[in-house]
């Protein structure tokens, strides 16, 4: 958890340390809104895993976008922890019984805010998501000891369908080449019927980055 705060922190970091360039470059044009459809590939970390992406946007009349989102999670085990053994100098990892990956594929609404009072290439905004999330745990094999007898048991992969919701808030920086990075944190809520690598509700708080363009 602590790598997981510490990586999102520095990442962070340094895009809000770009952004004062990035608008100090624009200082001595007028900028009016610039509004268009929007696609780009996405990053995401979890405080349970990490997730690559795709999206589009389209443009809607009040400064907003409706959107189309899919990306691929891998998510790790509540209770991994990663070790490294100096004698045999090897990485290990305790507690990693599963092999849980997620496709979530929402349709999002975006609002950007202060369109007429902030520059253009500084925009926050506001998101709000919801669709399906496709779930699938591959568990590890499993090797029980019975009367000094060592078997090994397959555990049968698991398949579950759910929705998921998600709200966040963030901030796009963008170019007059119509290029943008934006970083938001945010929300998803993603509870299953039935539980999947040992249990129903894998709600998490994320960081998303976003690479992209304008069109």
């Amino acid at each position: 958890m602590s790598n997981f705060f510490k990586t999102a922190f520095a990442l962070m970091l340094l895009v809000l340390v770009s952004m004062p360039l990035t608008a100090q470059e624009f200082d001595d044009f007028e900028s009016v809104p610039v509004h268009k459809n929007e696609r780009a590939i996405t990053f995401s970390l979890s405080t349970n895993g990490i997730a690559l992406g795709g999206l589009y946007r389209f443009k809607l009349p009040g400064y907003m976008h409706f959107g189309v989102n899919l990306e691929f999670f891998a998510i790790r085990d509540d209770n991994e922890i990663p070790y490294y053994d100096p004698f045999v100098n090897q990485y290990y990892t305790l507690n990693d019984a599963n092999r849980m990956f997620m496709i979530p594929l929402n349709f999002e609404l975006k609002k950007r805010l202060f369109a007429d009072d902030i520059e253009d290439n500084f925009r926050p905004h506001i998101v709000g998501q919801v669709g399906m999330a496709y779930g699938m745990n591959f568990p590890k094999e499993q090797y029980i000891s019975t009367n000094g007898v060592v078997r090994q048991v397959d555990p049968e992969s698991q398949y579950e369908m759910t929705y998921n919701i998600l709200f966040g808030f963030g901030v796009d920086v963008t170019t007059r080449a119509n290029f943008f990075v934006s970083v938001r944190p945010q929300y998803r809520y993603t509870f299953f019927q039935e539980e999947i690598a040992g249990k129903k509700d894998h709600s998490t708080f994320e960081i998303k980055f976003e690479i992209g363009g304008q069109r």
